[in-house]
């Protein structure tokens, strides 16, 4: 239950936020332009998660403890 509760978005509920490997070519192209894209360099962005639904940005957890 939990797995379920850290893929689901934080902002819209959607059920699945994606990696950048799961995204679409169109869906990668959206991302780019999306204003929060000058937060991030192009590597760092490829670490974070994404809703195809609202297009929320979850940050990937660099010092997460396993």
């Amino acid at each position: 239950m939990n797995d379920f509760h850290e893929k689901m978005c934080p902002k819209c509920h959607f059920p699945k936020l994606k990696n950048w490997e799961e995204l679409s070519g169109e869906q990668k192209f959206l991302i780019e332009r999306l204003p929060s894209n000058t937060d991030f360099t192009p590597e760092e962005r490829k670490n974070h998660r994404f809703c195809e639904r609202c297009w929320f940005e979850q940050v990937a957890r660099e010092n997460q403890l396993c």
